[in-house]
């Protein structure tokens, strides 16, 4: 069940029982939906809600434990926001939380402790608005962050403490091969043993696609993820930048990093750590690619293709993410727009030397 089908009966409800307190309003569309309540928060298998009351305007009202929303985070968590005149609706994931803001001196990682405010829920994520006509756009990009990832940042960003993160801070040689980076990656495009290395990648996708389509239907993204890159690599998972590394063109390193898309949902994968992606590019003659696996999960169908992160339409994509930038860390970036083309079997990769050198230029400044 969409959590559209909430939001139609709540504000169909109001309308029809404008004096309604939050608690007949709650009731009503848990009996009418089938939701089941876990003391404040009720649920079903498709998405969690938190009713709560507000007098106008402001909306300082302590919504829920850190703790308690462990347990719905894998489902879109919406709060509606019950007005005398209006009802709002806002996406209260972990990922869209500034910070805990109530009862949360001892938070730590491994000490979940401290509540949320209404006011520490984003109002907006990466110039994306939190509302519901985006519900689907913020969370297939909250699902790519895990639980462990969001409660590190809540940390860092309630207690004012220093992340465990490490800011890269290339030496003269190191800016010298980032900036010789755009030139290297548009020398390597039609290099014979980077179009085998391309292949490489595409021979093992066919070979797995039975395997990759399975693992496809599993709902939590970051074990789907871990999983389809296992079946292709063969191995474990790295988790570092770089998930198969190869050289080519005799001193080349290609850092390739395997990305799932569900090519028939809403699907923003995680692309790639700044500071390890700098770092990578500042050892020199080093080219970082996405291995990308598109998932048509309905059509039964695998693709994919191995671009460069500096292509001109996986840049046109890459969506950094300053929610995530903190003080010892230039954060990730995320591929949040439309790179789909990038699939056809015509799709001719391109690097346009000026624009991939201001995109590094902007991240080097973060």
């Amino acid at each position: 069940m969409p959590i559209s089908e909430l939001i139609e009966f709540v504000l169909g409800y109001r309308q029809r029982n404008q004096s309604a307190s939050k608690e007949q309003i709650a009731g009503a569309a848990a009996h009418a939906l089938h939701l089941t309540k876990h003391r404040s928060v009720y649920a079903c298998d498709d998405f969690a809600v938190r009713f709560s009351a507000a007098s106008g305007a402001p909306f300082a009202n302590v919504v829920l434990s850190l703790s308690a929303l462990r347990a719905f985070d894998r489902l879109p968590f919406t709060v509606a926001v019950i007005r005398p005149d209006s009802t709002d609706f806002l996406l209260a994931n972990a990922t869209f939380l500034r910070k805990i803001s109530h009862s949360s001196h001892s938070l730590r990682p491994d000490h979940i402790r401290g509540s949320f405010l209404g006011h520490d829920i984003l109002r907006e994520y990466e110039a994306i608005e939190n509302r519901p006509d985006n519900f689907d756009t913020l969370f297939a990009i909250h699902q790519e962050f895990t639980w462990v990832e969001n409660v590190e940042r809540l940390v860092e960003a309630t207690n004012q403490i220093v992340g465990r993160g490490r800011r890269f801070s290339p030496n003269a040689d190191g800016l010298q091969a980032i900036r010789q980076a755009p030139a290297l990656a548009a020398s390597l495009v039609r290099h014979p043993e980077y179009l085998r290395l391309k292949e490489e990648l595409a021979t093992a996708v066919r070979e797995r696609s039975s395997q990759i389509l399975e693992y496809a239907r599993i709902d939590n993204v970051n074990q789907r993820g871990n999983l389809i890159e296992q079946a292709i690599t063969g191995g474990i998972n790295a988790h570092n930048l770089g998930d198969m590394v190869r050289q080519i063109a005799g001193d080349v390193t290609v850092q390739l990093e395997i990305k799932t898309k569900l090519m028939d949902r809403a699907s923003s994968p995680k692309a790639y750590n700044i500071d390890k992606a700098l770092e990578a590019l500042g050892r020199g003659r080093t080219l970082i690619a996405f291995g990308f696996v598109g998932i048509y999960v309905d059509a039964g169908r695998v693709v994919s293709s191995t671009i460069s992160i500096l292509d001109r339409t996986v840049l046109e994509a890459t969506r950094i993410q300053f929610h995530w930038a903190g003080r010892n860390s230039r954060g990730v970036t995320q591929l949040t727009g439309n790179f789909a083309r990038v699939f056809a079997p015509d799709y001719q990769e391109e690097i346009d030397t000026a624009v991939a050198a201001r995109f590094l230029a902007d991240l080097l400044r973060l």
